[in-house]
């Protein structure tokens, strides 16, 4: 492809490369580095000005040896040359590279001859870990082949500050936002947190790009990150994480902007998603005219043809008819063989003709999914027999590309009652359980799936499933052989010191309060905080005082910053400015008000103190990530009547008659909402006061 003209910037958009996904596999091991190079030689063959990578550059944070060689390799081949790079950088760059000691772009650096920058920012595989923080990306800026921008330090307090580049009369705003966690994202964006930096020289001459790496649609409530929380001034979105590739831009007419998913470049699953057609995108931004994208099919990447059927709707299989029902099977995979070699042989053109060669095609990735439930009428209430899955596959292996895994069998899930939790010791996990979570994961089964299951069905008595069940999957999935260890040491420690802080529960005798108290305190920190109730605060000054700490610090974070850029905090999706967040106190204040009532409906003691302040519980910030759950789950103390109230007047608390604690009792709130979370310390005291009562 020719160069681009004066005003045109040309970008190459790839995402979710996955280089060493699979490489210990003898057939698919090479799969994901040689299509990351194909992509790579795509950029320099067609004469990009910037490649930009939306996270997942690596399958795992701890690359092996291999995965880098062939990372490095390839970025020198296409990167380097004489070919000067015509974007210039108006803006700072050490605001951006700030936690590096290399805090410039590397097409600037006199050492270095990069004709082809690639800009990308870390994905959930490949993100930071260990005490350093550090992540694969990190290494490759270290070395000056890529540029790693949009890291996040605090997942409370995020700020995006732009890349500004200038070509011709074409100005380009680039943001990037590290992968974190999708709960977390969710409340830090609820909850203001988020602040984008605008440019203010020439406004409404930029084109404002940002790379996210999140999920894209809702696996639960607040598991993704909502379109709506993005702030309305940006004109293009490319969306990393999500692997199944749209080859044209989704316009969001709410927000105004377009929406670019390019998918993964290799498949890391057998799902439908995956089965889609592979792509690259060339992006072509010139100021005065609409972006315009170009899709480019990636040749390297391996067939994969994937089909669904359920046995109930052949007419002329009968359940008990096990030899029929695999020679069905049988012509099905036969079927799906033969169309992946044709559509082989016409990505590999000429070469690829003649029955010799068919042997030396790759092999394809086959997946066949079959329902082998019950008919439906009735008829028979015997499931259809079916042969191993693993004795079926091996029939198929030297044909296909994965001759352990080439078929599917599952059973449509039936209506369930909801049993309730047992104690750890009558837990057990059955095979129909473990087949279930095999089938609702598309046979795809992790250590965390199961994991997480045996969590929900078990009530531990002092550390929180769902920090445990993330401990387990920095152990298994990350190599972070410690993080069982410190997840453990950190809870443990943290509620020792809690308890032993209180010198009430210190001289409580009774074994079996104590276990009911920490039972309690462990299932209130289950949750996360909801709004601040200003005239519940249990008064001790230290509280108001690490409250008001934490107010003017959220407002110091706000500070206008230079004179290029302008603070843009995105609360609720809004653009607010400095003069602008008073009247945005006082609407909170009106909906704490709003909260406070509806609280007080349902029954809940003055005594138990909410709290919204991170000060409240920051020690356990890393050991407790943040869920989302139904109400339902949020066990609330109260009492048949309000037991006890405290009013607070001019600083001082007034007390009024109690109950003792042996008549409490556990109410529900039906629905779903905004969790809530209370401070240890403040559930601690007012569970400790109803008892002296």
């Amino acid at each position: 492809m020719e160069y681009p003209d004066p005003d045109t910037i040309r970008i190459l958009v790839t995402t979710d490369n996955h280089v060493g996904y699979n490489e210990n596999d003898p057939i698919t091991g090479d799969d994901s580095w040689k299509t990351f190079h194909e992509v790579m030689m795509l950029a320099k063959n067609n004469n990009v000005d910037m490649v930009l990578q939306s996270g997942d550059l690596f399958h795992v944070n701890k690359p092996s040896k291999k995965s880098l060689y062939q990372v490095l390799k390839t970025l020198r081949l296409s990167c380097m040359g004489d070919k000067p790079c015509e974007l210039e950088l108006l803006s700072d760059p050490s605001q951006v590279f700030h936690y590096d000691e290399f805090s410039n772009v590397n097409y600037e650096d006199p050492n270095f001859n990069i004709s082809i920058p690639v800009f990308g920012i870390s994905g959930n595989h490949d993100d930071a870990s260990g005490d350093s923080l550090l992540c694969p990306m990190d290494i490759l800026h270290a070395t000056g082949l890529i540029n790693h921008f949009g890291k996040v330090i605090e997942s409370d307090n995020i700020k995006v500050v732009p890349l500004l580049f200038q070509k011709g009369s074409t100005k380009l705003a680039l943001y990037g936002l590290a992968a974190v966690r999708d709960e977390r994202l969710f409340r830090t964006f609820k909850d203001g947190g988020v602040t984008f930096e605008v440019p203010t020289m020439r406004e409404g001459e930029w084109f404002n790009l940002m790379c996210v790496h999140q999920n894209h649609t809702g696996h639960t409530n607040t598991a993704f990150l909502p379109e709506q929380f993005l702030p309305d001034f940006l004109d293009m979105v490319i969306w990393g994480h999500e692997h199944e590739c749209i080859p044209n831009l989704v316009h969001n007419p709410t927000k105004r902007f377009d929406v670019l998913q390019p998918g993964s470049s290799v498949a890391t699953s057998l799902c439908e998603a995956e089965a889609q057609p592979k792509n690259v995108f060339i992006l072509e931004i010139k100021y005065g005219e609409p972006p315009k994208m170009t899709p480019v099919p990636l040749e390297t990447v391996r067939t994969f043809k994937m089909r669904s059927i359920s046995l109930q709707d052949v007419s002329h299989l009968r359940p008990h008819d096990k030899d029929t029902t695999s020679k069905y099977l049988i012509e099905q995979v036969e079927e799906m063989i033969d169309e992946a070699n044709e559509e082989t042989k016409q990505k590999l053109g000429e070469g690829a003709e003649g029955d010799d060669m068919v042997s030396e095609l790759p092999k394809p990735l086959i997946r066949l999914r079959v329902d082998y439930g019950a008919p439906s009428n009735k008829q028979s209430p015997v499931d259809y027999q079916v042969e191993n899955p693993r004795r079926f596959s091996n029939r198929f292996v030297g044909r296909v590309a994965n001759g352990n895994n080439v078929v599917q069998f599952y059973k449509r899930r039936s209506p369930v009652t909801k049993s309730k939790k047992t104690g750890i010791n009558e837990v057990n996990i059955s095979d129909r359980d473990v087949e279930k979570l095999f089938s609702e994961n598309g046979g795809e089964l992790e250590v965390q799936t199961l994991v997480n299951d045996l969590l929900n069905k078990m009530q531990l008595s002092l550390l929180p499933e769902v920090g445990l069940n993330e401990a387990v999957k920095k152990f298994v999935d990350k190599d972070e052989k410690t993080a069982l260890k410190e997840f453990i040491s950190h809870e443990i420690s943290n509620e020792v010191g809690i308890l032993s802080a209180n010198d009430d529960f210190l001289r409580t005798e009774d074994t079996e309060e104590m276990k009911a108290l920490i039972k309690q305190v462990k299932r209130a920190n289950s949750v996360r905080p909801a709004v601040t109730r200003e005239n519940d605060d249990p008064s001790p000054s230290s509280n108001r005082n690490r409250l008001n700490s934490y107010q003017s610090s959220n407002r110091q974070l706000r500070n206008v910053p230079s004179d290029i850029t302008q603070s843009y905090v995105d609360n609720e999706s809004r653009m607010t400015s400095t003069n602008e967040l008073e009247s945005n106190k006082q609407t909170n204040k009106t909906k704490r008000e709003r909260t406070t009532m509806k609280k007080k409906n349902a029954s809940l003691p003055d005594s138990i103190f909410v709290s919204n302040t991170e000060n409240g519980f920051e020690d356990n910030n890393s050991a407790q990530p943040d869920v989302d759950i139904d109400e339902d789950d949020i066990i609330m103390v109260s009492t048949d009547e309000e037991d006890a109230s405290y009013s607070i007047t001019n600083d001082k608390k007034t007390k009024t008659r109690s109950r003792p604690l042996a008549s409490t009792k556990t109410s529900t709130k039906r629905g779903r909402g905004r969790a809530t979370r209370t401070p240890k310390t403040d559930i601690l005291g007012s569970l400790l006061a109803k008892k002296r009562k």
